[in-house]
């Protein structure tokens, strides 16, 4: 079964998520999300980021 990274937009095999998690790619894109607290408190990035810490 495929899944889509939203933090990439690609789709990518559900047995390549850890290995996906990790990439360079992957963790340059995780950087660039905003979290600069504009909007609502329980933005949807927000509570993502919040819960990979």
């Amino acid at each position: 079964m495929n899944l889509r990274c939203n933090v990439c937009s690609i789709e990518i095999d559900e047995k390549e998520v850890d290995s996906h998690i990790g990439t360079p790619q992957h963790l340059e894109n995780k950087s660039k999300i905003s979290t600069n607290g504009k909007g609502l408190d329980k933005s949807v990035t927000d509570m993502w980021y919040k819960s990979l810490g």
